[in-house]
């Protein structure tokens, strides 16, 4: 089988703490030294492509199958994991949401946590979480699947909503970007 490897925007990459127990990463900054430094005790990983790194020492690991487009179904994973994460946190754990740039699949889990656990709405999620991590943007089929999960979870209608763009009138983005003075851009991570 041959090696795949990843060129990732560095700014992507970096390692930021969300709240207390919850950080998220891509993949150039998931190593045993950043897992040592912050007391990961688990690590979720959020894509098809990039195995569970056995380097990382001897801590709980959950592998979920994710490819980062908007037909995939990652509403099915999204309470148990957070239910996951907020044991995990609750026990004095720490957690590693990690995917390929940092930026979407890894987003959307902890968004679901922080909707959940964390925050009145999925609209205060998303902005708890740039505050913290600016580069923030799931796609927009999970936007789609973070929305229905709000309205399940929190029995009230959806605090985020989707909207035409401006700039690309036949493209639909949360009405949450429209709020940001510089609006996010797309991941630019190349397969080699």
């Amino acid at each position: 089988m041959q090696a795949v490897s990843y060129q990732v925007n560095p700014e992507y990459a970096k390692l930021s703490q969300i709240v207390p127990g919850l950080f998220i990463c891509g993949i150039s900054e998931l190593n045993r030294h950043n897992v040592e430094r912050n007391g990961i005790t688990m690590i979720i990983n959020a894509t098809n492509e990039v195995p569970n790194l056995k380097t990382l020492g001897n801590i709980l690991r959950i592998k979920l199958w994710i490819d980062d487009t908007p037909e995939t179904d990652i509403y099915l994973h999204l309470e148990a994991v957070s239910d996951q994460i907020e044991t995990v946190i609750a026990d004095g754990g720490a957690v590693l949401v990690h995917c390929v740039a940092g930026v979407s699949r890894s987003a959307t889990i902890c968004l679901a946590f922080l909707t959940k656990y964390r925050c009145q709405s999925l609209r205060n999620a998303y902005f708890l979480m740039v505050s913290k991590r600016p580069l923030v943007r799931p796609n927009i089929g999970f936007w789609r699947q973070l929305i229905q999960f709000e309205q399940e979870i929190k029995h009230a209608p959806a605090s985020v909503r989707m909207v035409y763009d401006e700039a690309q009138a036949d493209h639909l983005l949360p009405d949450v970007y429209l709020e940001q003075t510089v609006r996010p851009v797309k991941p630019l991570w190349i397969k080699k």
